[in-house]
């Protein structure tokens, strides 16, 4: 209900309307394409990355493992080189963090 104002006075507030969206129109259509896109990469990315830390993780207990057991039958632990070849390192593996403040 529109809030009413005195005879004679300007109204307080407009009446809230329909917003018509004319989907034929190219820029409606690029702006829309624009919103999908958006929110697939938005959402997808993260999740992408979340997914491919998880299976890193299982790559890498797997390789604890096996390391585990190498060091039990030969008593030696694998070598740099032999780790590298059954996992590639990951640009964060490389980077060393430093806190600087």
């Amino acid at each position: 209900r529109p809030v009413l104002a005195p005879p004679g006075a300007k109204p307080l507030a407009q009446p809230p309307r329909a917003i018509e969206i004319d989907w034929s129109d190219p820029d409606a259509q690029v702006s829309l394409a624009g919103v999908v896109l958006g929110l697939v990469a938005g959402l997808g990315a993260p999740l992408w990355y979340i997914n491919r830390i998880e299976k890193d993780d299982e790559r890498l207990e797997e390789l604890r493992a096996l390391n585990r057991a190498n060091f039990e039958a030969t008593g030696e632990y694998m070598t740099e080189a032999e780790i590298e070849a059954l996992r590639k390192p990951k640009w964060t593996d490389r980077k060393e963090f430093v806190d600087d403040d």
